[in-house]
């Protein structure tokens, strides 16, 4: 697999490699994702909510990536303005080099950034929106999968790649369908889980999982 700087993955990287950290979105979604709604059947007022469970961690993804995504950008903007760059100047060669060496060295020092507010900022999203259960924030294996969720999403983010969840018409290169889809329909009523893409409107290396 090549990433976003063309150049190939090295073996040094182990379970950083890219193509290690799209198998390790796959297990999030296959593995993570089956624990926490067991996790979350545990909770009577959430025993028969189904759709409630999925759509919220279905959102646990998105927000995670949001919030790092966020952080990044943060980060890119601190250099800036402590070299007083000012935006004008930020499709120069010379700062689109600067912030690419910005993605390097995250690439290359993984671990060091905490990310412990992303996950604090993205819990906190959920306790606001999901107030008539206060009962989640009492849920462990919600708060593991929040903290799984945003560790991955920073990971894969300073790797260059993005989901796509926003395209509404089932695509063979992009989605597999939910068993209990209606087949015969090419509408895509709820996504369960977002298809990753190597970088925006690049190729799919990890497709979504539908509703039809």
């Amino acid at each position: 697999m090549v990433g976003r700087s063309s150049r190939f993955e090295s073996t040094a990287q182990g379970d950083q490699r890219p193509s290690a950290l799209v198998r390790r979105y796959g297990s999030l979604y296959a593995q993570a994702r089956v624990d926490t709604l067991d996790a979350l059947d545990a909770i009577p007022q959430l025993r028969d909510a189904d759709e409630l469970k999925s759509k919220l961690l279905f959102s646990v993804v998105v927000l995670g990536f949001r919030s790092v995504q966020n952080t990044v950008s943060d980060m890119k903007a601190q250099v800036r303005r402590a070299l007083q760059i000012p935006a004008q100047l930020n499709s120069d060669p010379r700062v689109i080099e600067l912030d690419a060496s910005v993605d390097d060295y995250l690439r290359a020092n993984p671990d060091a950034c905490d990310v412990s507010r992303n996950v604090e900022e993205v819990c906190a999203q959920i306790w606001a929106t999901l107030y008539d259960y206060p009962c989640l924030k009492g849920c462990a294996g919600l708060t593991r999968y929040v903290c799984d969720c945003v560790r991955l999403a920073w990971a894969l983010s300073i790797h260059g790649f993005v989901l796509e969840f926003e395209t509404r018409a089932f695509r063979r290169e992009l989605h597999v369908r939910f068993h209990t889809s209606d087949h015969r329909s090419e509408r895509i009523r709820t996504y369960l889980w977002p298809a990753l893409l190597q970088a925006p409107r690049g190729p799919c290396v990890h497709k979504g999982v539908v509703i039809t």
